[in-house]
This record gives structure tokens, C-alpha cells and sequence, in this order.
């Protein structure tokens, strides 16, 4: 199934209680205008809750201009763009993952330390296009949209308490569901000889 931004503004709407659904997320409809003003921050937000398979990313970053003010760190190196979690510092001769940190430099801009050069960056990336989205993203993202825009078009404190309750187990269950497209069985390393009695 392929995901919109309208569909999953009549998601949030239906989690709301409020059966009429919008006919484009652009449309000058107070509730579109609201759910527009609060998608940005929805999205990221679920998107920073896990590693989302959808969402992984690969980056070799390159060096700033400025030296590492940590003295537990030797590298500074540029945040990219598209980054909304960094999970993972590889180096490329070991392969391993290597202690680093997020931070920020003087002009206030984002930067990441680690001892390692040169490195690879494993993130989250900000994804614009709903259509790759899985499923249970979409039922997360919709729940926490309607916690966020509960209380201005419902005016109920209690619909905003509820589907918070109900974001926290659908990001749960979405976790669950998405880390277990990531499971690999390697077999690489066997042989013939491995299946003999």
C-alpha cells in the first residue's frame, strides 16, 4: 500500500473522532492548514523514536573547518543535511562501530566528534515522500499527529491523553515490526560439509 499525505491526515482525523475526511492535505481547510502546521514536527519526531529501515542511511562525512573543542575527541566532522538521529560511527578498516558524539560548533551549527578518520556516518534520514513510509510508521505517525492536534480541533483534553496512550503502543508494535525486516540469517560461511550427518 501507498501512503499520502491526505491519507494520513483522515487517519489522524478518524483517531480524532471526526468522520469527515479532507480531500487534499493543501486544501484551505482549517483542519488541513492544522495538521500541515504540525506534520513536520510529527514525522520527525516518530522518525527519531527508532532506526527505521526505510529511513537508514549511509554517509561518508567529510571534515570542518573548525578543530574538535573536545578534548575526548581528535575529529570534527559536518552533520548532514538530512540527518535526524545519527546512530552509528563505522570506521572503513575495521568495519566497527566507534564512539562519537553530536555537537555543535561555534557558529551554533551541528557537528559530529569521534577519533576516527575517516569515518562513515549510519543515520536516520528525514524522508519528504509518505510512499516510503511502512504501514506501521503511518499508524504511529497518525496517533502522535493527533495527540499534537487533539486539543485545537476537538477541544478534548481526553482525546489528546488517549492518543498519546494509543502513539505509544503503535510506535511500540512498530518497532517490533520494523526491526524484524532487519533479521539476517548469513550462511556464507558454511559448506557442503555443514549438512553432513
Amino acid at each position: 500500500m501507498t501512503f499520502s499525505r491526505t491519507k494520513i491526515y483522515n487517519i489522524t482525523l478518524h483517531n480524532l473522532g471526526v468522520s469527515a475526511p479532507i480531500q487534499n492535505s493543501n486544501q484551505n481547510d482549517p483542519r488541513a492548514i492544522l495538521l500541515n502546521n504540525y506534520y513536520e514536527v510529527a514525522r520527525d519526531t516518530v522518525l527519531e523514536a527508532h532506526e527505521w529501515s526505510f529511513a537508514n542511511a549511509f554517509k561518508e562525512l567529510s571534515t570542518t573547518l573548525e578543530n574538535s573543542q573536545d578534548p575526548n575527541f581528535r575529529y570534527a566532522f559536518t552533520y548532514p543535511n538530512d540527518c535526524i538521529s545519527p546512530r552509528a560511527i563505522i570506521s572503513p578498516y575495521d568495519k566497527k562501530e566507534k564512539k562519537f558524539t553530536p555537537a555543535t560548533n561555534s557558529n551554533g551549527e551541528k557537528i559530529i566528534l569521534t577519533n576516527h578518520n575517516p569515518c562513515r556516518l549510519r543515520y536516520t534520514r528525514r524522508v519528504d515522500n509518505e510512499a516510503f513510509f511502512s504501514a506501521a510508521f503511518v499508524n504511529a505517525l497518525a496517533f502522535y499527529l493527533a495527540y499534537l492536534s487533539a486539543q485545537v480541533i476537538t477541544g478534548s483534553s481526553n482525546k489528546k491523553n488517549t492518543n498519546f496512550q494509543d502513539y505509544t503502543i503503535a510506535v511500540r508494535q512498530a518497532i517490533v515490526t520494523d526491526a524484524r525486516k532487519n533479521v539476517t540469517h548469513n550462511q556464507d560461511d558454511k559448506d557442503f560439509t555443514d549438512y553432513r550427518d
